[in-house]
């Protein structure tokens, strides 16, 4: 399972992917950017090493995005018990570093999860609609042949969008809002 979590609104975070750069003054006090760094301070080597560094303002994101251990990425396939999860808090799945195979793994995975809710946040709204426009009304096939090495199993046409997938923008004043929330009204999802 993810890592269970205080945040009110959630159950459990699942990072399967973890880094991201600073986007807008809404990154000045980023939580995760510190947690990163005391991370790879205490598994050096880890999937979070090089994410950040230390400059005068603190520690900072640098731009570098890390897939997870398949035993992270495949930590909600395990779980029976339905549980919502946040997904990567820790950094940003819409981020332009992540390729686009990486997400697909990602969506394999939740797909391959209905009794779970997956809330997904990203400040790069256009991105995220552009990546699901352009995955039509299926899985592409790269992730259902990603969920059936995962599962063991054939799953299928998976049908996009993914009813147990809540798509959301961070927005932190009304510029970003006027950026962002247009791009995720038109998201598929």
């Amino acid at each position: 399972m993810g890592a269970n979590t205080a945040i009110e609104w959630t159950q459990a975070t699942w990072n399967p992917i973890v880094g991201c750069s600073v986007i807008s003054p809404g990154c000045t006090n980023c939580y995760a950017m510190r947690m990163a760094a005391r991370l790879e301070a205490v598994r050096p080597g880890g999937h979070y090493a090089g994410t950040t560094q230390r400059s005068k303002a603190g520690t900072v994101w640098i731009g570098k995005v890390a897939m997870a251990p398949d035993h992270i990425l495949t930590a909600p396939l395990r779980r029976r018990k339905p549980t919502t999860y946040f997904v990567n808090s820790m950094g940003d799945l819409f981020h332009e570093a992540v390729p686009d195979e990486w997400i697909d793994r990602v969506f394999a995975v939740m797909a391959l999860s209905p009794q779970h809710t997956f809330q997904l946040l990203t400040k790069r709204s256009a991105r995220m609609r552009e990546y699901l426009r352009s995955r039509g009304t299926c899985i592409p096939i790269g992730s259902r042949q990603e969920a059936e090495r995962l599962s063991g199993e054939d799953p299928g046409a998976m049908r996009h969008p993914l009813p147990n997938v809540w798509l959301g923008v961070s927005t932190e004043d009304q510029e970003r809002a006027d950026e962002r929330v247009p791009a995720l009204l038109v998201t598929p999802a």
